[in-house]
């Protein structure tokens, strides 16, 4: 069924999606469903298009998101040394995706849960656009590697900084529109990289298809995020 690298890749890919989605969306229909009890810790306002937003208490959030977190972390950390272990290695991805997932639904509670779907959409499209033109245009962006990783690294060191440093309004979507960028950017780069692999023997097995699934589940979800911070207020 999964004879190519291209299609072992996507396969997994999907399933690190799916696992990522079902993690954000149980964290969301948990706190719905607690509303709906009527349970003190959640409160609900309405958003600006009438839709019911959900206010959870932020103690009970954080102590959902920190063990979440860190989970999440270990997870990738032994996942890099132990990918080329079958089956621990989709073990890891399973928990990794699953946990991220996690996070991002307390992230989107946090914010308001309603944009996800339309994060979501706009993440999606822009994915497929960037599989498409990595893939098929026969273009080489391989020399976006040398710009990449220094163009993330400013970005890791604004995100510690905000951390500290208030940042709103035009800033903040300035910050986040160059995030945007930057991760369709890696699509490109990855998808193309995986398109040059794809028809080499030596590269078809399930273990780089791990690797190259890794790398667009990445770009993907950080996408998401910066797709999300310039969304929200």
């Amino acid at each position: 069924m999964f004879e190519t690298l291209l299609s072992k890749t996507l396969f997994i890919l999907s399933v690190s999606l799916g696992f990522c989605f079902l993690g954000a969306v149980g964290v969301v229909k948990f706190f719905r469903h607690a509303y709906e009890k009527g349970k003190s810790y959640v409160k609900a306002t309405t958003n600006e298009v009438g839709q019911i937003d959900l206010t959870v208490d932020q103690q009970l959030l954080m102590k959902i998101f920190w063990p979440a977190f860190i989970i999440n972390i270990i997870t990738f950390f032994v996942l890099l040394f132990c990918r080329n272990i079958i089956p621990l290695n989709f073990f890891l991805m399973s928990l990794f995706t699953f946990t991220d997932g996690i996070t991002i639904g307390i992230v989107l509670i946090s914010i308001d849960e309603n944009i996800g779907i339309k994060v979501t959409a706009i993440t999606a499209i822009s994915t497929l656009l960037a599989s498409l033109i990595g893939m098929y245009s026969g273009f080489d962006f391989s020399f976006l590697g040398r710009f990449l990783f220094f163009a993330l690294l400013g970005l890791i060191l604004i995100s510690i900084a905000r951390l500290f440093i208030s940042i709103k309004g035009f800033h903040r979507r300035i910050i986040a529109s160059v995030g945007i960028i930057i991760f369709i950017c890696y699509l490109l780069y990855d998808f193309n990289n995986l398109d040059k692999a794809k028809n080499i023997a030596k590269l078809n097995n399930w273990c780089t298809a791990l690797d190259y699934s890794v790398n667009i589940y990445l770009d993907i979800i950080n996408l998401f995020l910066q797709i999300l911070d310039l969304f929200s207020d």
